[in-house]
């Protein structure tokens, strides 16, 4: 993906999620406790705020087998919803699969009990409403707890940023096809 992006309206418009697996994450007592209620044989996600400007996300699997996952340039296949006023899930962010196979190098086995942490930005903005994440894995969707948080209403508008990727990357599929794939809805 060669797509040149300036930070101008990036906190505000409705962008591509730029997540960062934490590679030097080692998971203690208080990570272990988020996970206390978990389903068995699922895999688990829970989202909190580090800073101002960023979540924590964890992944546990909590399957009886190893979960390996395949990276996009070190970034989980995740975006962020949150609560429209009338109370419906909707997109803040959306995903770009990379064309380019040198993205997809690096695996992460996630043992049974194994958990991993990636930081997600954290918006600011006058709505205050709830988020949460997205994440498919295997072609599954697996959402993280909401979490209270303010983002731009802007953030719900297909933004010039989202038209740019449907051109380059999806010129050839109605606006449904390129929401499901922009979107995560598989």
């Amino acid at each position: 993906m060669s797509a040149n992006f300036s930070a101008q309206n990036l906190q505000t418009d409705l962008f591509l999620n730029e997540n960062q697996i934490d590679n030097d994450f080692k998971s203690d007592i208080r990570i272990e406790k988020l996970f206390k209620n978990g389903n068995k044989d699922s895999i688990l996600i829970i989202a909190e705020i580090k800073n101002d400007s960023l979540f924590s996300i964890y992944l546990k699997n909590n399957t009886q087998a190893d979960l390996l996952l395949i990276p996009q340039d070190n970034k989980l296949t995740l975006i962020q919803e949150a609560l429209t006023q009338d109370k419906k899930w909707k997109p803040i962010e959306f995903w770009v699969n990379s064309d380019c196979g040198m993205s997809y190098l690096k695996k992460i086995n996630v043992i049974s009990g194994g958990i991993i942490s990636l930081n997600s930005k954290k918006y600011a903005g006058n709505f205050k409403t709830q988020v949460r994440f997205k994440v498919i894995i295997n072609k599954k969707s697996y959402f993280s707890n909401s979490i209270a948080a303010s983002i731009n209403k802007s953030k719900f508008e297909k933004s010039a940023w989202y038209y740019k990727f449907k051109e380059i990357y999806y010129s050839d599929k109605n606006e449904s096809e390129v929401e499901n794939i922009l979107f995560l809805n598989k």
